[in-house]
């Protein structure tokens, strides 16, 4: 038995449309499944947490990365494996895992691929399975959950320009700071440090290369921290982050770890994929092979 957690507002109303085709897929296929509708909300763990049972063969999001991230916490060290069929703005973890948009060939890939498992990030008791960006990218999630710009670019299918428009936005009133980052008992120290991103997989905010050598399979976490530029320059290097090619500028340090602490002179907003958490002192830790994905 299949379990289908769709989010139908997702991709602002994607997730219904593509639910829609994906129901006929399986009834022409004779599937047996179960579906579940979220909004979105803390509801995604609680509907996990009720399907997950014997006869359950694997648990399809039909979403974007925001319900994908609620279920994946909920599947988090569960012997069932999880499927994605995308329909969010940015998917950004169905870029990561080269997982089609096309809605047949992704269920294909669930009904006949093979189970493997991959590496979760976790922020106290909160796990991430792309990034967990820290300040400035931070901010910029906040801002593009609440922006009312967000809906309008998804009706026109521009979603993963939302980004883009918050980060502009963010850019002329936010202040960079000082930050003191262990990673595995080695320590580093930053000044005016605008951005942390601590990366499970290379892409965020719709096609962001921010880590382009993460991998969800090798036990770290990658790490971009963007440091010692003033707005302008941000503004120069940060394009630069769609091809991945900001990593040589001199202002970008890329580390990689298993443990990370960071200690900023000022509270920082927390994202994880795409959703903000809150958690104070800043420490994340990678698990190893915590998830089963088809």
């Amino acid at each position: 038995m299949y379990y289908f957690i769709v989010n139908k507002t997702s991709g602002n109303g994607k997730g219904a449309n593509v639910w829609s085709k994906v129901q006929k897929l399986l009834e022409a296929k004779g599937v047996e499944y179960q579906v579940l509708f979220t909004d979105g909300t803390e509801n995604d763990r609680k509907l996990v947490e009720s399907s997950i049972h014997l006869e359950c063969t694997a648990l399809v999001v039909i979403g974007g990365d925001g319900t994908i991230h609620g279920v994946a916490n909920a599947l988090a060290y569960k012997n069932v494996p999880l499927g994605i069929i995308p329909a969010g703005s940015g998917n950004d973890f169905a870029r990561s895992l080269q997982i089609s948009k096309d809605h047949e060939e992704a269920l294909n890939r669930i009904l006949t691929g093979k189970v493997k498992t991959m590496d979760l990030g976790r922020v106290g008791q909160e796990f991430f399975i792309t990034i967990a960006g820290i300040g400035f990218d931070g901010k910029v999630a906040k801002v593009t959950n609440e922006s009312k710009m967000k809906k309008l670019l998804n009706k026109m299918s521009l979603g993963s320009l939302s980004y883009i428009y918050s980060l502009i936005k963010v850019l002329f009133t936010y202040q960079p700071t000082t930050a003191t980052i262990k990673i595995d008992e080695r320590i580093h120290r930053f000044s005016e440090v605008w951005m942390i991103s601590v990366a499970n997989l290379p892409f965020y905010g719709g096609g962001i290369k921010i880590c382009p050598d993460a991998r969800a399979d090798d036990g770290l976490l990658d790490i971009c921290i963007l440091h010692g530029v003033n707005r302008w320059e941000l503004l120069m290097v940060f394009p630069r982050a769609f091809s991945g090619s900001h990593i040589t500028h001199k202002n970008v340090t890329m580390l990689k770890g298993k443990d990370i602490f960071i200690t900023p002179e000022k509270d920082l907003v927390i994202q994880c994929d795409g959703e903000i958490v809150a958690h104070h002192p800043i420490a994340l830790t990678v698990e190893k092979g915590a998830l089963h994905i088809l």
